[in-house]
């Protein structure tokens, strides 16, 4: 009976100690089982985060080449625009020519040997055109002793010239910085021819008209122009005031 006894207590031990063997060892299982599923929902939030700050660097980089693109290549103007003002900068051309300048004049007759005058005009064009101007000169002609007159025998006679008149003629460019202008004046001339001896003056003045068809030959130099010119004047109803005349003339063309 006491040998049954120590039969089942060994029994119940061996029992009692399988059972917290098997309880601890479960225990241990759950444990490493939790730490396992913690350390991989480390690494997958190590993982997210990776991703995340790949994604960051990512976009941080695209905006930096956004950036450089732009700097780099600068959007170019609207077509429109850059055709307008190209048409705003261009020089609108110019449609006449105003012609001012002075002149000397050396004639071959006794009332046109020295002359001096203003002529002025425009041309209807930038550079070649027709020209349409006046002209104005003074002679100072000559003041000489006639001894064919009667006593006294030296007695004086002083004749001049005073003609003005409006031209019409054509500004043909004949080379670089060089135009030639035939034209043909019109116009009117003050004759005075005074004789005085023994005191007693007697004049021969009038207003008579003229005529004279002439070749102009222009240098330019940008709006400076030299020129020198060649006409025969004609004074109406005389006999000796009529003569061919040389001028050299200098002026403005703008």
């Amino acid at each position: 009976m006491k040998v049954m006894k120590h039969k089942w207590c060994w029994i119940g031990l061996v029992i009692f100690a399988s059972g917290t063997a098997f309880a601890a060892k479960k225990g241990a299982d759950k444990s490493d089982s939790k730490k396992d599923s913690s350390a991989e929902a480390d690494k997958k939030d190590d993982s997210a985060k990776d991703d995340s700050a790949k994604d960051d660097s990512a976009k941080d980089d695209s905006a930096k080449d956004d950036t450089g693109d732009e700097d780099v290549t600068p959007a170019p103007p609207p077509k429109k625009a850059t055709k307008k003002a190209k048409a705003d900068s261009a020089p609108s051309k110019r449609s006449s020519t105003l012609n001012m300048g002075v002149l000397g004049s050396l004639g071959a007759s006794t009332f046109t040997r020295l002359g001096f005058g203003l002529r002025g005009g425009l041309t209807l064009g930038q550079t070649e055109g027709l020209y349409i101007g006046v002209i104005g000169t003074y002679f100072a002609g000559t003041s000489v002793s006639d001894p064919r007159l009667y006593s006294p025998p030296n007695a004086e006679r002083t004749r001049s010239l005073i003609v003005v008149g409006g031209e019409v003629g054509y500004d043909a460019l004949a080379a670089t910085d060089f135009l030639v202008r035939p034209y043909l004046s019109l116009g009117i001339a003050y004759k005075t021819d005074k004789t005085c001896a023994t005191g007693v003056c007697t004049d021969d003045n009038g207003i008579q008209g003229t005529l004279a068809p002439g070749l102009q030959a222009i240098y330019t130099m940008g709006s400076i122009y030299l020129g020198a010119d060649l006409r025969y004047q004609i004074v109406l109803n005389t006999s000796d005031a009529s003569a061919a005349i040389i001028s050299l003339t200098a002026g403005l063309r703008i």
